[in-house]
């Protein structure tokens, strides 16, 4: 299955609709992305919807660490939101929830 990303901005925020997959073959469409929005001047913070999002692998997980530093090198915040359960249990079991969602609970993010 294919990833789509659908871009929202309401500056200084953008906002990605993630659906699909984010694996080895597609989480590099997802970094451009954030890279092409951060290049705005107007763009700090970047909110990623996992609401469909359907997998996420562990060359996805990598792409997300590189996107927050990237965004965090802006001064800015990425957040996650609408985080599946897998996704979740994902991010939390390679020791990243507490990077990408605020906390080790996940508290900073939303659930589906």
């Amino acid at each position: 299955m294919a990833l789509t990303i659908d871009m929202t901005q309401q500056e200084p925020v953008t906002r990605f609709r993630l659906s699909g997959e984010m694996d080895v073959a597609t989480s590099g469409y997802v970094h451009d992305a954030v890279i092409a929005a951060l290049a705005i001047d107007s763009v700090r913070d970047v909110t990623l919807d996992f609401t469909h999002l359907t997998l996420i692998d562990s060359s996805g997980m990598g792409t997300l660490v590189a996107c927050q530093r990237a965004v965090a090198v802006r001064g800015g915040t990425l957040r996650l939101e609408n985080l599946a359960h897998f996704v979740r249990r994902q991010l939390f079991a390679a020791g990243l929830l507490g990077l990408l969602c605020g906390g080790d609970d996940g508290s900073a993010a939303s659930s589906n």
